[in-house]
């Protein structure tokens, strides 16, 4: 079989070469689960040793069942290359070969052996710490000595970190840009990947008390909360009723105990179920992961080690057991299902922890990224939306402008996730607004200012915003006006605009639904005034 390039993994290849003609050293790709990233490699990796004759490349990636998938795929594609392993779980230790794939853990105390690199590859890049005396800054930095010149390329669906923030971002990034990010609704679209769909269930992972460690909930006391014998029984009713015609069942739990617990409730059911955590023998795992993939085990227990690099494309539900406040464990774990496979139509998700809503949807996550100072002892705070005085977290009412804040998002929720898991999924909706607040936004670059309204409902803690540009000329400020005089307003400017607005009749509603130029964000496309007609999609701004 012949392995041709899609026309985005051409683009990508292309990427990568255009950006190290240009003096690029460090590129990042974005490539979403089941996009194929392992044949990008392949064809950077053939074009790096057919046109230059001494070049070495290595990738390196963190399980060995990567690295024989990256190399089985390179040499599907380029039968004649030298290649070579260096894993310690595959009993391989190549080091002379032009094309080398390696697990970190392996090399990563023996970079000298492989003499000069001129191309490192790291894949599932946001596994990459690069604080000093880990595996990879150590593995890095003696590589560079090596060969001052090395390019490193970082591939992954989630090219961010929960400590650092963005991978190509920031004083302590290793990698200078993202040059080329693949969007997952379009592989969908084109019939690549297999869109996930969601249900609601009965019941959700009660979160209040539990502690956080390093930005992410601490596993002893997750496990804690979430491994109760009520939960355990009413996720498997749900489990056993919405997975009766699906074929290959996945589930994540929060710890070891609480994976066990779930398989003896899915084994008294009478199906084939199974549990793989850190702690089983690798012989063992390795048949357990076989005979999943060849669907002679239905279900699938595992405790945060199929969140990444684990091929199985026939799973076609998804159970997510657990919470977790780290997008890139999210996103990966749902990315799981997305894999296409004969007669499989779609992936069932249930997330029993609120990590959808959490997160948002997987194409149009907002990453979250631990704070400066978080663990250090600086307390949180917030910045009151009328005043701009920064507060604690937990006041409820500024005390300087009197503003009260919307009430915090409940820990317990009487559901489990009922909405979309792709941003293309999600309908126009409308929501009670609770509370308006306006205030002056100053112009950059020599702007003019603008005024914003946020609108506070009772679907989320964070406010949705307006901004009305009265002080900017043309289609904008006009557009404003009219929105000044639904409210029963008359100025024309944002100063007047912002001193006028505590008399203003406001909106009881507003619709609103994901920004189609950029998915992270939200606009308003209606309003609902009293004794008024609905307004829809007639002030955009």
């Amino acid at each position: 079989m012949v392995l041709v390039l899609r026309d985005y993994q051409t683009e990508a290849v292309q990427s990568f070469f255009d950006f190290v003609r240009s003096g690029g050293r460090s590129p990042c790709i974005r490539v979403p689960t089941a996009g194929g990233k392992s044949l990008i490699i392949a064809d950077i990796c053939k074009t790096m040793i057919t046109k230059w004759h001494s070049t070495r490349v290595l990738i390196v990636t963190h399980t060995k069942e990567l690295i024989a998938q990256n190399e089985a795929e390179f040499k599907s594609y380029y039968p004649n290359a030298s290649t070579g392993i260096y894993s310690a779980g595959l009993n391989k230790r190549h080091t002379d070969r032009r094309v080398i794939f390696a697990g970190v853990q392996s090399i990563c105390r023996r970079a000298f052996d492989f003499n000069k690199i001129d191309l490192l590859i790291i894949d599932e890049a946001h596994l990459i710490n690069t604080e000093a005396g880990t595996q990879y800054a150590r593995l890095i930095k003696d590589l560079k000595t090596a060969n001052p010149n090395i390019v490193i390329l970082g591939l992954s669906a989630t090219p961010y970190r929960l400590d650092n923030g963005l991978l190509y971002e920031g004083e302590k990034r290793l990698f200078e840009s993202l040059i080329y990010d693949i969007d997952i609704c379009d592989l969908i679209r084109e019939g690549y990947l297999a869109p996930v769909i969601s249900k609601g269930s009965t019941e959700k992972i009660n979160l209040k008390g539990v502690k956080k460690t390093a930005g992410d909930y601490n596993k002893k006391s997750l496990e804690a909360a979430v491994d109760k014998d009520f939960l355990t029984k009413k996720a498997v009713d749900e489990i056993i009723d919405l997975g009766k015609t699906r074929v290959s069942w996945l589930v994540y739990a929060s710890g070891i105990k609480h994976a066990q617990h779930i398989c003896e409730e899915i084994r008294s059911r009478g199906i084939q179920c199974e549990v793989v955590t850190g702690e089983t023998e690798t012989t063992k795992r390795d048949q357990i992961l076989a005979d999943f993939k060849a669907q002679r085990l239905r279900c699938l227990v595992n405790v945060e080690i199929l969140i990444a690099g684990f091929n199985a494309p026939c799973t076609d539900l998804l159970v997510l057991l657990m919470a977790t406040q780290s997008t890139s464990k999210y996103v990966q774990a749902v990315g799981r299902g997305t894999r296409i496979c004969p007669g499989k139509d779609n992936c069932l998700l249930l997330d029993f922890g609120g990590n959808v809503e959490r997160h948002g949807p997987i194409d149009a996550v907002n990453p979250k990224f631990k704070e400066k100072g978080e663990g250090t002892g600086i307390a949180p705070g917030k910045e009151c939306p009328i005043c701009a005085t920064v507060v604690h977290t937990t006041v409820r009412v500024c005390p300087d402008c009197g503003h009260e804040f919307p009430p915090p998002e409940s820990n317990l929720e009487q559901t489990s996730y009922d909405g979309a898991v792709l941003s293309t999924q999600e309908e126009a909706k409308w929501y009670e607004v609770l509370e308006v607040g306006y205030n002056i936004w100053a112009g950059k670059n020599g702007k003019p200012n603008t005024l914003r309204c946020d609108f506070y409902t009772s679907h989320r803690q964070q406010p949705y915003s307006k901004w009305l540009p009265l002080d900017h000329p043309g289609t904008a400020h006009n557009i404003s006006l009219k929105y000044v005089e639904i409210c029963g307003g008359k100025a024309e400017t944002v100063e007047r605009a912002y001193k006028e607005s505590f008399n203003w009749v406001d909106p009881t509603a507003i619709q609103v639904q994901r920004d189609p130029k950029n998915k992270k964000y939200w606009i308003i496309t209606g309003y609902n005034f009293p004794d008024k007609i609905p307004t829809e999609n007639n002030i955009l701004i």
